[in-house]
């Protein structure tokens, strides 16, 4: 039995300059982080004696004697990747509900890919692992999206990534102190809009024709915000995320919606200096810093079990148990 245990990201700037449209002509920098919430993924092989091939466990259970015939495109994209033709048992479970906006999807496809490398006696690298999870994703699946949440799922951290035209991409971590981290952690709040959302219609609009100047402005704040990191100034990261945030939401009608404007206001009101809706959009996660005059637990008490505690992944992807 394999067990692989992959972390979750909140990514703060950059988001949509990661789509391949616009870094092939310009490049992107993305910045964020992975927190300590995960997707878990055991494998092993199918015992002889059973009369079924595969069995796959995740919100569903499917029970198929071909491998071509699972239809969860995560799991059925990795086994053809991988050509494996042989039976496997696999099951999922994650400490955040999936389509909200943390990159779920990208680290199951990493965390299973990472699974079924290891029991095949291969040790990946963590650029292996995210070159084939975009690969899969992006390539054999044609699933609409930007390729920053494979990355992030693979290394963990708190880091900048440099994507290049030519698709290839750097990953550094932040220049800053571990006592600036914990200040910053301690102003930074996540709370869920209580809602799941199905993005792949939200991704495709990402690429209207129009949209590439908010692209260029998202890109421009992250630019500055990297200065910020390096100035450990978390008011003016907090004030650029709020700017960054309205880029965003100009890119498509799509990305922002009633409830989430409402959640965001009422955060600005309690005390946020800036946020945003993490992922591609629609609802999920809303994450923010806070003024510094304003007590943590004060959020948590009025959002309750909406409020999320986390810190911060330094592994990424790991293999728990062989």
């Amino acid at each position: 039995m394999i067990i692989t245990r992959t972390p979750y990201r909140v990514s703060l700037f950059g988001g949509s300059t990661d789509y391949e449209d616009y870094y092939k002509k310009k490049e992107s920098l993305l910045i964020g982080f992975c927190i300590d919430k995960y997707c878990y993924i055991s494998l092993r092989r199918t015992p002889s004696i059973s009369d079924f091939k595969t069995k796959a466990v995740y919100s569903k259970t499917e029970i198929v004697k071909d491998n071509e015939k699972i239809k969860h495109n995560g799991i059925r994209g990795c086994l053809q990747y991988l050509k494996i033709k042989y039976g496997v048992e696999i099951n999922h479970s994650a400490d955040l509900p999936a389509q909200t906006g943390v990159g779920s999807s990208s680290s199951f496809i990493v965390g299973l890919l990472h699974a079924l490398k290891k029991m095949n006696g291969i040790n990946p690298t963590k650029e292996q692992l995210s070159r084939e999870a975009i690969e899969i994703e992006r390539r054999l699946l044609n699933e609409p999206g930007g390729i920053q949440d494979q990355i992030w799922a693979a290394y963990g951290g708190v880091n900048s990534i440099n994507i290049y035209k030519d698709g290839s991409f750097e990953v550094k971590p932040l220049p800053i102190s571990d006592v600036f981290l914990k200040e910053f952690l301690s102003r930074c709040v996540m709370v869920y809009g209580g809602k799941q959302r199905e993005s792949f219609d939200i991704c495709k609009s990402y690429s209207d024709e129009n949209s590439e100047k908010h692209k260029d402005r998202i890109k421009e704040l992250s630019i500055n915000a990297y200065k910020e990191f390096e100035n450990k100034n978390t008011d003016n990261i907090g004030l650029l995320l709020h700017e960054s945030w309205q880029a965003k939401k100009s890119i498509s009608s799509l990305i922002s919606t009633g409830e989430v404007d409402k959640l965001y206001g009422d955060l600005k009101s309690d005390g946020l200096i800036g946020g945003k809706l993490l992922g591609s959009g629609g609802m999920g996660f809303v994450f923010g810093i806070l003024s510094n005059d304003v007590k943590k637990e004060d959020i948590k008490r009025k959002y309750k079990k909406n409020y999320i505690d986390f810190s911060v992944d330094s592994k990424g992807s790991s293999v728990l148990s062989n």
